[in-house]
């Protein structure tokens, strides 16, 4: 025998085992259990996209809605159906995965399963989950395995009308060991990968889980009561390195027999405390079910034959694992083999490819989608705006000021300059005459100060008043509603009072009545806590607009807006009062922002002259935005700049998810330049500018402001230059943290 015979022998022998091991029969009964639950944990996951919510399902508001969805890189083509065919297509999705529960048409409902499910996991990138991606495997292989063979209709009536074409193997119930081999190895691989990518410094310091570690702790708190010594930071802590010790260690205590039980256990209290803590839908209820696949595949007859007083033994092992025939043992088919070692080695290698990136995973998403990189970091997105660089429309006028050529610019752009403020800031004082804001629920809003030469207030009324009418009648000919400005207190004092008055003609059902007080009285609340509260606290004054904007949208809102319209400019966004008199001019045809009428009629009020709009943008809501045209013109720095309004697009679970990763910025920059060249027949730049937090850090630029996005290449493989560094420095350990796009 040759060097070369012996050394290739080992592996011969080494190959001829695995093969043997893999092709041994086994009972089906476990590969069937899991077969049932995946397919009715699918139902139930396809069933919740049906509910009903503001009117529309879930299938509406997240995949037909949206004007634009971001893809995966080469899957651009996907999109959505028109209506009513993807709300078919959900349902199909859901009779497959019935089917496969049902073990009825099982190769046909599988392949269903898995490619219309993968189809709505493509449509939209924003909502990457890495269960949702198991689930895509999952169902992948799936097709493969002979799952049907046991406690399925399809055996079943092969079993009765069909009994002569029956093969032994599937009237008995067993199955090869291969499709037990790789449901445990992927899910090991799931777990344990996991638990490598807690292997850093954020992560063992406990910094991502801040939120939910202060949560349990005013849980624990509340319930049980704790220590003084014991902070949130120590149940931040417990919590980042129990998980860690759990996604290392469970797959391997799930392999072994003695410890299995112990696996269990900690597997459900894991994924129960998740289900209470993360948004993470049916991901513990699979991964509890999918758990079960290591126990030993006839576990379901040991259950059954316990339930019926017979003896069993659960830690033997059964005569179907290790039954050896006398004969020689069958081999697993050299394609089947072959197949098989290439999904391993893609799962092993895959999710290891972000080691050969340059700089931090969970910073740049280089690498970070299917990996199974799961919880890894709180990541917020503070602040998003595309701006247009195009040499046509900037340039500078007679003083040398920077000006804009209104000419070049798209069709729709009005000829108005938001000068970005501070509201808390604003001094009217510096401001007499006719302004114009952009706010919270009203969007355009015309204020006129009288200044401070009337010294009466009554007099500062008709003096401002008289000036306002005689200047619409002159340019506009007509005369607009004029009010004088309120506080938040008596508007919520007069719309009781009109209610009170009204209420009776109104003729209004026990339900309606009964709803709008109870809308008032939680906006009194809300307003008597925001004038209680400390000043730069944000999160009071969100919520006393989301109270005011249920108000303003209610049955009775007829009544109501008029009172509303007047309160004083920029309370709504935290501002003091002004100490002024101020009028507010109500003229409907001039607050539609995009209003071609409404923009030339502004402009006779401005002489012709681009007008001002005064503009809290660090204050305003994706629907505050949303009133705004899809590209303006904005003042801040001392320069101009031409602003796309990414607001009119994109959904506010989309900007949640697309404003933290760099990949997904790209390819909305790469989506503007091609409508703006569309629209003016010349390529600009398209340059971002993107503030995120990761981890309570302060906030910092995610990628360069002064990269034209739509020129770079994005590579996938390899880091890309224009994603900034992280740097580390730390904020504070709040008790209430901002909110965050955590991931599992």
């Amino acid at each position: 025998m040759t060097s070369a015979d012996r050394s290739a022998k080992p592996s011969a022998s080494w190959l001829e085992f695995a093969r043997v091991q893999l092709a041994r029969s086994v009972d089906g009964a476990s590969l069937a259990v899991f077969r049932i639950c995946f397919g009715l944990i699918m139902v139930w996951h396809m069933l919740k996209y049906f509910q009903v919510n503001g009117g529309i399902t879930e299938i509406e508001r997240v995949f037909a809605s949206p004007p634009l969805h971001f893809t995966y890189p080469g899957f651009d083509w996907v999109q959505p159906w028109p209506q009513p065919w993807l709300t078919v297509h959900f349902a199909v999705v859901g009779v497959a995965a019935l089917l496969v529960a049902l073990g009825l048409f099982y190769r046909t409902a599988c392949a269903t399963l898995f490619l219309g499910y993968t189809y709505i996991f493509l449509l939209e990138a924003t909502l990457y989950n890495n269960h949702y991606y198991l689930i895509s495997l999952l169902s992948f292989v799936l097709i493969f395995m002979p799952a049907a063979r046991c406690w399925s209709l399809d055996n079943l009536i092969a079993r009765r009308f069909h009994k002569q074409s029956v093969p032994p193997t599937e009237s008995s119930g067993t199955i090869p060991f291969w499709p037990i081999f790789l449901l445990r190895f992927q899910l090991f691989l799931v777990y344990f990968y996991g638990g490598i990518a807690k292997l850093n410094g954020d992560w063992l310091t406990g910094e991502p889980l801040y939120a939910p570690g202060n949560m349990l702790y005013d849980f624990l708190n509340g319930t049980i009561g704790l220590p003084e010594s014991l902070q949130p930071i120590h149940l931040c802590l417990f919590l980042a390195w129990g998980g860690l010790f759990y996604d290392l260690s469970v797959g391997f205590l799930l392999l072994w027999g003695r410890t299995r039980w112990i696996a269990l256990a900690a597997t459900a209290l894991f994924h129960i405390h998740n289900h209470f803590i993360f948004p993470i839908g049916i991901f513990p209820a699979m991964a509890l079910s999918s758990t079960l696949i290591f126990f030993a595949p006839d576990w379901p007859r040991q259950v059954w034959a316990w339930i019926c007083r017979q003896h069993w033994n659960f830690a033997r092992k059964t005569s179907s694992e290790t039954a050896r025939p006398a004969k020689r043992q069958p081999q697993l088919a050299m394609g089947i083999t072959i197949a098989l070692a290439a999904f391993v080695f893609w799962q092993a290698t895959w999710p290891l490819r972000h080691f050969l990136i340059e700089g931090d995973a969970n910073w740049t998403e280089e690498g970070q989608d299917f990996s199974w990189r799961m919880m890894l970091r709180a990541k917020a997105a503070g602040h998003l705006t595309c701006l247009i660089v195009d040499p046509a429309i900037h340039t500078t006028n007679a003083k040398g000021r920077p000006a804009i050529n209104w000419e070049a610019c798209p069709e729709g752009t009005p000829q108005a300059i938001h000068i970005a403020i501070d509201s808390h800031q604003f001094k009217w004082s510096h401001h007499p005459g006719l302004t114009i804001t952009h706010e919270p629920i009203f969007g355009h809003r015309l204020i006129y100060n009288p200044g401070s030469i009337p010294t009466d207030r009554q007099e500062a009324i008709d003096v401002g008043r008289q000036k306002v009418q005689d200047q619409w009648n002159k340019t506009l000919g007509r005369t607009p509603s004029i009010e004088p400005a309120i506080s938040l207190s008596e508007a919520v004092m007069m719309i009781r009072e009109r209610f009170q008055q009204r209420a009776d003609q109104l003729q209004l059902s026990a339900e309606v009545r009964e709803i709008f007080l109870q809308q008032l009285a939680e906006l009194e609340h809300e307003n008597e806590l925001h004038l209680q509260q400390a000043a730069g606290i944000e999160q009071r004054r969100v919520q006393l607009v989301n109270s005011l904007q249920r108000l303003y949208l209610s049955p009775l809102a007829d009544m109501v807006r008029p009172v509303i319209q007047r309160i004083e400019p920029f309370v709504l966004q935290g501002a003091p009062a002004s100490g002024q008199t101020l009028l507010v001019i109500i003229d409907p045809p001039l607050t539609a922002a995009e209003s071609v009428d409404a923009q030339a009629q502004l402009l006779k009020l401005s002489g012709g002259e681009p007008y001002v709009v005064w503009t809290d943008f660090s204050r305003m809501r994706p629907g505050d935005y949303r009133r705004l045209p899809q590209q303006f013109v904005t003042f801040d720095d001392r320069q101009l700049h031409m602003v796309w309004n990414h607001f009119r697009e994109i959904e506010p679970y989309q900007l949640d998810k697309a404003a933290v990763r760099p990949w997904m910025i790209h390819q909305y920059a790469q989506k503007v330049g091609h409508r703006w060249q569309a629209a003016t027949g010349r390529r600009g730049e398209v340059r971002v500018e993107s503030y995120v937090m990761m981890n309570y850090t302060v906030p910092q630029m995610l990628i360069s402001p002064e990269v034209d996005l739509t020129s770079v290449p994005l590579h996938h493989f390899s880091h890309n230059a224009w994603i900034l560094p992280r740097n580390h420095r730390r904020l504070g350990i709040a008790n209430q943290p901002v909110s965050t796009n955590v991931r599992r």
